[in-house]
């Protein structure tokens, strides 16, 4: 061994044993170092995944559902956009959301194939599986019969399922995974009941298989079944309970595999945060409200409503027609104008993707069929002596037709706040009154336009604008009120809505009963001279 400089020879077989254990270690420390890569290589990707947060949606109106307007798509509703608002912009995450059936969602949070599911109820099992956040809000349970079925229209009383339906034949209809409470839940796990009861995986397949008679009662969450039975037209051959079956409160589900109680106290703690800074309270007016309002809006009543004003305000035009000569084309026109154009000009305004006026031909029908009636009548001859109750309705004709046309206005004085709030317009205290107004008087306005009518009626000399402008104001205050108070139930909505209905009826009735004039904005002083 010699030293040359700062280096250090090993010369013979110590030498050679000294190299192989070098190379050895060389080996050794190259496979330490590519582990130490491949590990830190490893805890970036698993940073980065945990970047990501892989949760799910499913068909599920108002809380998750697919939105289609001017060829775009996109996944909203409420419970989608809450989770959106607090992982993404509240958490820094990526939130994935795949469609997902909820039964298959279920089992993908228990194997770790997905971190979390939104819209849950708490159970005993699903603990086992999965971490709870607190509830952000509250679900009720309610059944729906076919309208033609009293036997199964009497289960829809919750006292009366509980005591009757178990040892009825009735058969009930429930969505793959869901909870229903634990009278419909102990009813599902008996082995007896196996036969009478019928799962599918959405809950539109439910509402179908009742009206195809396949079961008798449906179990469904009571927003989404108001948004199911007005959106696809079922109002007419189901009817939905008012009172739930089961009510209780609503958490996100957290994977016991992927996640860990600190990201469920961040989730909370930012949710608490929406609170404060007002965005729960604008998310659930935005997603809910126009549900609440929709199903108040699809229940008989209402319908009838509307086509007693409509059908008033067509009259209107005719009887205008008549007087002033209009052509058979001419009296279509200032017919569909009260009828239909207020609407026209409203949605115009708001840019809504397809006009009322476009989804449903029911007004349009209404003002052609009254048009043509009414041309066949007042063609026919006379008979020498008129009946006696033809008298009674030249006296009373004009003030009947002043009736229907009030109950038109207050119809379409709520249909006004229900635009405003399905476009989300905000403030939602001056467009609510707007559209009231531009809904239930813009028609008669434009009219008035068309008949080149100087006098302007509905402008100048009648309190008629002014009536849907004030209980539109009182129906929009109430709703952002209603808001605040982060209740779903549609009772206190629906009483409002009646209320605002009944509000504007009976105003304009008492306006045209004591002859109340609108103030003249004031006159303009002549300048100079005594």
């Amino acid at each position: 061994m010699q030293a040359r400089g700062m280096a250090l020879v090993v010369n013979g077989p110590a030498g050679d044993h000294w190299r192989a254990n070098g190379r050895l270690m060389a080996v050794a420390w190259g496979i330490c170092l590519a582990l130490l890569l491949a590990l830190g290589g490893a805890s970036s990707a698993n940073a980065m995944q945990d970047q990501v947060i892989r949760g799910g949606w499913y068909p599920w109106k108002p809380y998750q559902y697919l939105e289609k307007s001017d060829n775009m798509r996109r996944i909203t509703g409420l419970d989608v956009q809450l989770l959106r608002a607090v992982f993404e912009d509240k958490l820094g995450r990526t939130l994935e959301l795949p469609q997902v059936g909820w039964d298959r969602h279920q089992k993908q949070i228990r194997s770790g194939d997905r971190d979390v599911a939104g819209g849950a109820f708490m159970t005993e099992e699903r603990s086992q599986y999965a971490y709870f956040s607190e509830p952000y809000r509250t679900e009720d349970i309610i059944l729906v019969s076919r309208r033609d079925q009293p036997t199964a229209r009497a289960m829809l009383q919750p006292s009366v399922f509980s005591q009757s339906f178990p040892k009825s034949q009735l058969r009930l209809g429930v969505v793959s995974g869901y909870v229903y409470g634990d009278a419909i839940d102990q009813f599902l796990r008996a082995p007896s009941n196996r036969g009478r009861w019928l799962s599918t995986s959405t809950d539109l397949n439910n509402l179908q298989n009742l009206i195809d008679g396949k079961v008798d009662l449906v179990a469904i969450d009571r927003l989404v079944g108001g948004t199911l039975l007005w959106e696809q037209g079922f109002t007419s051959q189901l009817v939905a309970g008012n009172q739930p079956i089961f009510s209780g409160p609503i958490v996100v589900l957290f994977s016991r595999r992927t996640t860990s109680p600190a990201l469920v106290n961040a989730f909370n703690h930012a949710m608490e945060t929406l609170r404060q800074e007002g965005r729960y309270n604008q998310i659930v007016r935005d997603y809910l409200f126009p549900t609440l309002l929709g199903m108040t809006a699809g229940q008989p009543w209402f319908f009838a409503l509307e086509t007693i004003g409509t059908a008033a305000f067509a009259f209107s035009g005719v009887l205008l027609a008549q007087q002033e000569r209009f052509s058979l084309f001419g009296a279509f026109v200032l017919a569909s104008l009260p009828a239909v154009g207020g609407g026209i000009l409203r949605d115009l305004i708001v840019n809504r993707d397809r006009p009322a006026v476009l989804q449903s031909v029911h007004n349009l029908t209404i003002v052609i069929v009254l048009v043509l009636f009414s041309y066949i009548v007042m063609r026919a001859p006379l008979p020498r002596r008129l009946p006696r109750w033809t008298h009674h309705l030249r006296l009373n004709g004009a003030w009947m037709i002043q009736v229907l046309d009030a109950l038109g206005l207050a119809a379409f004085t709520v249909v006004g706040v229900i635009v405003a709030v399905e476009e989300q317009c905000d403030p939602l205290l001056i467009w609510g009154p707007v559209f009231s107004a531009m809904t239930g008087a813009g028609g008669a306005i434009l009219r008035d336009v068309i008949r080149a009518d100087a006098s302007h009626p509905t402008l100048r000399h009648e309190i008629y604008a002014e009536i849907s402008l004030f209980w539109g104001f009182v129906l929009s205050l109430f709703i952002s009120f209603y808001a605040d108070s982060n209740s779903v139930n549609p009772i206190p909505l629906n009483t409002a809505v009646i209320l605002t209905a009944m509000g504007c009826l009976i105003t304009r009735l008492l306006v045209m009963q004591l002859q109340i004039k609108p103030p003249a904005f004031g006159r303009i002083r002549k300048l100079g001279g005594q």
